[in-house]
This record gives structure tokens, sequence and C-alpha cells, in this order.
């Protein structure tokens, strides 16, 4: 059944229940007008019934027409309302009595020429009827009966079933539509990554086609990236031997030393631009987490930095542990600390918690960047030449491969101009501390 659904389109399921809903309603009305057709009173109420209309037949019949409105007041009772009017046409009944017209009549045959017709009213339990006297106006009364309600009861069910069955349906159907596309809009969210995998097909036809054809594209697109990947990987390490033969060669070559220290310095900066490239492309690992000391870690950093003579400081807990990998947040971290000495010419580390998460933030007194650029300046390739001069070794992947070693950590990295110059870095991690 499952298998047949799944060949049928959206437009062949709203058909189906609609056609559903209309058998419904069908169903609900005939089994109405069933029970209308067989509703009747007990032998007294109807003798007693037909009774008051004869009396009331007989009255407004000698009457003048004038004085008919009010003698039908009169004859009105607490259970019996009686009216006159001189209209010709009656309304529509929604549902007929036939059998309570049949013991009217039973037991008043007079009223047999009198037209009476019998109905039930659609907003009380009032046993609703009619009939016409000699000169065609028109006697209405209500008799109030309590055995009206369960028939009552079943009209307002037979209006009502069709809509909530209409609303069950439909929510039901836009629940299975909605399954597959919330797990398709969640599949796109893993387009690129790691975690990206082929969806099942389920769902109507037109929601299956798309997931067929979102399957295509993710295949297309992870066979570019890995293309891609494998590719600069490749060039990386080839590129790595010529550049080592270069520098053997450079070592035996008579050349004046300041030009063997210019050409080695080239040859280093473009070993650096190739290790930065394959840093930056080369896939996120696959290393669970696991606890580790991120103040450690950040004390290590500046630690190195003071040995080499850098103007670093630490402020922050001895120890903190969170749960990572130590190999990105090392990597992200460390060249935050080498952006911040480099172009700001001192680094200020400090660890902390904030809102329950685990914050680390890098600033320094550098010249800062334009707030316009804030939004760019980590995106892959983007070099500043105002902060940076010519000669700046470096492709601008420093704070891309930052920001994607943080993604791969569930963490992120914020930008912002310090008060009174200097850039300040703010890493938050994915969780607090263990």
């Amino acid at each position: 059944m499952r298998q047949w659904a799944g060949h049928i389109g959206l437009f062949g399921r709203l058909l189906a229940l609609l056609v559903l809903v209309m058998m419904v309603d069908f169903t609900a009305n005939a089994l109405i007008f069933e029970k209308a057709s067989d509703f009747a009173l007990h032998q007294e109420d109807a003798a007693r019934l037909a009774e008051r209309l004869v009396v009331a037949d007989q009255v407004l019949e000698t009457e003048p027409l004038i004085s008919r409105p009010r003698v039908a007041g009169e004859l009105s009772t607490e259970t019996l309302k009686i009216s006159w009017s001189p209209a010709r046409e009656r309304p529509l009944a929604a549902l007929t009595l036939a059998a309570l017209q049949g013991q009217i009549l039973s037991a008043q045959p007079s009223l047999a020429h009198r037209n009476l017709q019998l109905h039930l009213s659609t907003f009380s339990e009032d046993i609703g009827g009619s009939l016409t006297l000699s000169d065609g106006s028109l006697v209405s009364f209500h008799n109030h009966s309590r055995r009206a309600w369960p028939l009552k009861a079943g009209r307002l069910i037979s209006l009502v079933l069709p809509s909530l069955v209409l609303v069950g349906l439909a929510l039901v159907m836009m629940q299975a539509i909605l399954h597959p596309l919330r797990r398709l809009v969640l599949a796109t969210r893993r387009v690129g990554t790691s975690q990206s995998s082929a969806l099942e097909p389920a769902g109507p036809a037109e929601v299956r086609n798309l997931i067929h054809a979102f399957n295509a594209m993710q295949s297309r697109i992870d066979s570019l990236l890995a293309t891609g990947t494998q590719t600069m990987l490749a060039i990386g390490h080839d590129l790595r031997t010529p550049l080592a033969r270069l520098h053997l060669r450079l070592d035996e070559a008579p050349l004046d030393p300041a030009a063997r220290e210019a050409m080695q310095g080239d040859i280093g900066e473009m070993r650096d631009l190739l290790s930065s490239l394959q840093t930056f492309v080369e896939p996120r690992s696959a290393e669970p987490p696991r606890r580790i000391d991120i103040a450690a870690m950040v004390q290590t950093l500046v630690d190195n930095a003071q040995d080499q003579g850098s103007d670093a400081s630490y402020s922050g807990p001895d120890t903190m542990v969170v749960m990572g990998r130590a190999v990105p947040l090392r990597r992200a971290l460390s060249n935050l600390v080498s952006n911040a000495l480099h172009y700001g010419g001192n680094a200020e580390v400090s660890l902390s918690v904030v809102n329950n998460r685990v914050t680390v933030v890098i600033a320094d007194r550098g010249p800062g960047i334009p707030e316009e650029e804030l939004a760019h300046v980590i995106q892959p390739f983007v070099r500043l030449d105002h902060a940076r001069s010519r000669d700046t070794p470096g492709m601008g992947l420093g704070l891309a491969i930052v920001e994607k070693s943080l993604n791969g950590e569930g963490a992120s990295v914020a930008l912002a101009n310090r008060e009174g110059g200097g850039l300040v870095a703010t890493v938050t991690l994915a969780g607090g501390a263990c």
C-alpha cells in the first residue's frame, strides 16, 4: 500500500483527499436524512400536537385577516409557538420529518387538505412546520421537543464531520510532505562537509524527484570538492621537491651572500605559502574530541612568543579543561597570536567563561582593520594592503584557516576594532569547561 501511494503525485493525493471528504459528507447526510425520515414522537405527544394544530387552523380560518396575527399569538403556549403571515411561499426545509407527519395526519385527518409540512429547525431543538389556510395564507409553528436533540446533534455532526475529516487528513498529508522536505533542508546544511550523505527518496512523486535531483547535485559537489582538494594537495606536495633541490643548489652556487640570502628567503616564503595552502584545503580530522587543557595550550603559545622576544601576555586561570581536538584549536589560536604580534606588535591573551561558554580573547594595539573590511577579511585570499606592506609574506589564508579550524570544532571567531586602536579577536568554544 505504501509503495502504491508513493507513486501518487501531490495533485493525485489532493484529489483523493477531496473525493474522500465528499464521500464522508454524502454518507453523513444520507444517514441524517434517513433518521429524519424515521423520526417520530410518542403517540400522546403527536396526538396533542395534532389537536392544537386543528384548533389553530379552525380559529384562524374564521378570523378576519387583520386580527389573525394577534390571535395566533394568543393560541401559542410555552411549547408551541404559532404565527400567521399572508405569505404564499414556504421556505425550503433542510430535513423533512415524514414519519412524524404521518403520525399527525393519522391523529387528525382533517389536516390533510392543509398541505401540512414538518421540518427540524436549524439552530434549536424545535420541530418546525407550516400549513396553509383556504385563502392561501400561511400558519407557521414551532414545537419544542427534547426528543429531537439526538437528530439535531446528528445534523450538527454531519455539518462538522467533513470539515474535521478534511483538516485531519490535510494535517496528515502535510506532515507526510513536510517530513522529507525537513530532511532535505537539514541535508542542504551538510553539503560540502564530511557529514554529507545521500537521502532516501520519500514522499510524493514531486518530492522524491526533488530528492533525486538533490542527491545528484550533492554527488557532483562532493566530486568537485574532492577533486579540487586532491589537486591542491598534490600540487603542494610535488612542489616541495623542486624547492628542496633549488635550496641545495643554491647552497653550492657561487653567489653574493646578499643575493643568496634573498633567494633563500624567497624559497622559504614559497615553502610557507604551500604549507598554508595545504593546511587550508586538507580535509578535517576524523579524530574524536577529547579532554584538553585549553589554559595550558594558550599559556604555551604565549610562553613561546615571549621566548622569541615578542611582547605577549596572558591573563586567566592556570588550568581549564574542555572537550575538543587539540590540533585544529592550537592551529587557530597560534594563527591569531601570530597575527596580533605581526600586525599589532603585541598580543594580550585572556581566557574566561562567558555565559557558560569558554572564550579566548586575543587583542593587540596595532592599526586595526577598517570597519567595512571586517566582514571580508576572514574570506580566503583576502589581503589588506593598507594593513600589510607589499613585501609581507602570505596568501591571505591565515584567518580563513582560523575560521575553518574553529568551525570544525563547533566554535566561532569574531573580529572587532579595539577602543583606542588595535584589533580584538574573540574565540568562543562550543561548550563550557568540563
